[in-house]
């Protein structure tokens, strides 16, 4: 089985001048937890929940747990209040995160995948490289994603 024949061609995607909440509400609205990040037509990157949390600063036990539930942006804010920050500091942080672009924050290392590559090598290529998502890409243009939970519903079948 071919990653053309399982991937999905709806992809989501990011622009790197998008600010970190533009693209936390992207992630929110449409239940993902990665996008690649796109400009002139080329990915340039790949951010995901984690990279938004790894910024924040938060503890890699809260990343887990944003990581998992799409909804990350208000455990997010649960979570900063939880940590004791008064108004004011609060107030502070939300201005400053609110001015920090995608391309600040996104993994700029894109490990992609041929829509000929057949889907073991794709599995192959997820685990070497500790990735989740592959872009697609033919003749340079992002053409799908291929996501972990693609695969498990390809072998599967």
């Amino acid at each position: 089985m071919k990653v053309k024949d399982v991937m999905r061609s709806d992809v989501m995607f990011v622009r790197p001048n998008w600010t970190v909440f533009d693209c936390a509400k992207i992630f929110e609205k449409n239940k993902i937890s990665g996008a690649p990040v796109v400009e002139n037509g080329k990915v340039i990157g790949i951010v995901s929940i984690s990279d938004l949390i790894k910024f924040m600063g938060l503890k890699l036990m809260d990343a887990d747990v944003l990581a998992e539930e799409p909804q990350g942006l208000s455990m997010l804010l649960l979570n900063l209040v939880k940590m004791g920050k008064d108004y004011v500091d609060f107030k502070k942080e939300l201005e400053r995160i609110s001015k920090v672009s995608v391309r600040e924050v996104m993994s700029k290392y894109v490990v992609s995948v041929p829509p000929s590559a057949n889907i073991y090598e794709a599995a192959k290529i997820m685990e070497d490289n500790d990735v989740n998502r592959l872009p697609v890409i033919h003749n340079g243009k992002l053409i799908g994603i291929l996501a972990r939970q693609d695969l498990v519903k390809a072998l599967l079948k």
